[in-house]
C-alpha cells in the first residue's frame, strides 16, 4: 500500500467557532448587546491546517467529527482549502464540537464543551501516516477533543518514527496533568506558547527562567508568542527576540494556530529562528485584523504584504 507523504499533520481538534463580535466585556444576563458581525468557520487544527496549506505546506488531519451539519461543513471547507482530510473519521456516536467564540475590543473568550473518546489507540492508518509525514502538530485541545490515549499514541509513533513533533499546549496546559504535559514535552522538537501559558507550565514567571525549564525537557527550539511584541525563540544556547508588526487588531482568534504554521514552515526549511519568527509574526499579524478565523486566516498575498521577506521562484 502506498501512503501520502506530508509536511505536516495535525491530530484531534477540529471544531467549529461561531464567532459573534458584541459591544464589550463583561457579558451580563438581561444586558442587550449588538451583534457587530458573526460568522461560522471551522477552527481549532483546522486553523493551522488551513494556513500552513496557504503558505505552501502539504497538510493533513487526523481527527474524528460527527456524521452531522457541522462535521460536513468543517470537511468541505477544509478540502476546498487544499487539507486533505481523508484519513478523518465520520462518527454517527460523535458529535462535532461547536465552540461560541465571543469577540469585544480584539479579546475574545470561548464558550465549548468536549467529550473525549473511550478509545486509547490510533487507527492503523493514521500510525501510517504519522510515519511518512515531515512533522506532526499536537495541541492541548487534542487531548479533550479526542482522547488522551489516543494523542499519546500518536506521540509514540511519531517518536518512534522520528517524525518531529510540534507541540501547542494553549490555554488547555493547566488541565493536562503534569505526566501528561511532561511526556509531550519531552517528545517535542519545538514547542511553542504564550508567556503565560510557559508560566503556568514551568511555575515561573520568568521569562527566561520558563524558557528554560521547557528546554530541559528536550526540545531544540521554545518559542514564545508575544501578542503585538512580536515573539522570543529560545534554545540551548541563544535567545531570540524578534519584534511584531503593527496592525489594527479586530479579533485574536486563530492567530496563534496560524502563527505556529510559520513556525512549522521555517523550522522543515532550515531558517534561523529570526527569520522564522518574522514569518510567524507576519502570518499572525494577517489573521488578527479579520474576524474570525477558519477561512479568514492569513492569505499569502497578506503575509507576503507584511513580511516583505525574499521570494524566489514562488519560495518564501
Amino acid at each position: 500500500m502506498t501512503v501520502d507523504s506530508f509536511d505536516v499533520l495535525a491530530v484531534g481538534d477540529l471544531v467549529v467557532d461561531f464567532v459573534v463580535e458584541i459591544d464589550r466585556f463583561p457579558v451580563e444576563a438581561g444586558r442587550f448587546q449588538i451583534d457587530h458581525g458573526h460568522v461560522l468557520e471551522p477552527g481549532g487544527a483546522c486553523n493551522l491546517l488551513i494556513a500552513a496549506s496557504r503558505i505552501g505546506l502539504k497538510t493533513g488531519a487526523l481527527s474524528r467529527v460527527g456524521d452531522d451539519l457541522h462535521g460536513h461543513f468543517l470537511l468541505d471547507v477544509l478540502r476546498a482549502e487544499g487539507v486533505d482530510v481523508s484519513a478523518v473519521e465520520i462518527s454517527p456516536q460523535k458529535r462535532t464540537v461547536v465552540v461560541l467564540t465571543l469577540v469585544a475590543g480584539g479579546e475574545h473568550t470561548f464558550i465549548g464543551g468536549m467529550q473525549a473518546s473511550p478509545d486509547l489507540t490510533i487507527p492503523d492508518n493514521w500510525r501510517e501516516r504519522i510515519r511518512h509525514s515531515q512533522a506532526l502538530f499536537v495541541e492541548g485541545y487534542a487531548f479533550a477533543e479526542l482522547s488522551p490515549g489516543m494523542v499519546l499514541d500518536a506521540i509514540a509513533t511519531a517518536q518512534a518514527a522520528g517524525t518531529p513533533i510540534f507541540f501547542d499546549p494553549g490555554p488547555e496546559v493547566h488541565n493536562l496533568g503534569q505526566e501528561r504535559l511532561e511526556l509531550a514535552l519531552s517528545a517535542s522538537r519545538v514547542v511553542v506558547l504564550t508567556a503565560e501559558e510557559a508560566a503556568l507550565a514551568t511555575g515561573s514567571d520568568d521569562p527566561l527562567e520558563a524558557a528554560r525549564r521547557l528546554l530541559s525537557f528536550g526540545p531544540e527550539w521554545v518559542v514564545v508568542k508575544q501578542g503585538a511584541a512580536g515573539c522570543a525563540v529560545f534554545s540551548l544556547d541563544a535567545h531570540t527576540q524578534i519584534p511584531g508588526y503593527t496592525v489594527t487588531v479586530q479579533d485574536t482568534s486563530g492567530a496563534g494556530d496560524s502563527f505556529d504554521a510559520g513556525v512549522i514552515y521555517g523550522y522543515l526549511h532550515g531558517w534561523t529562528p529570526e527569520r522564522t519568527g518574522r514569518f510567524a509574526n507576519a502570518i499572525g499579524a494577517a489573521t488578527v485584523s479579520k474576524l474570525g478565523a477558519g477561512r479568514q486566516v492569513a492569505t499569502r498575498a497578506e503575509v507576503e504584504a507584511l513580511w516583505g521577506g525574499e521570494i524566489v521562484n514562488g519560495e518564501w
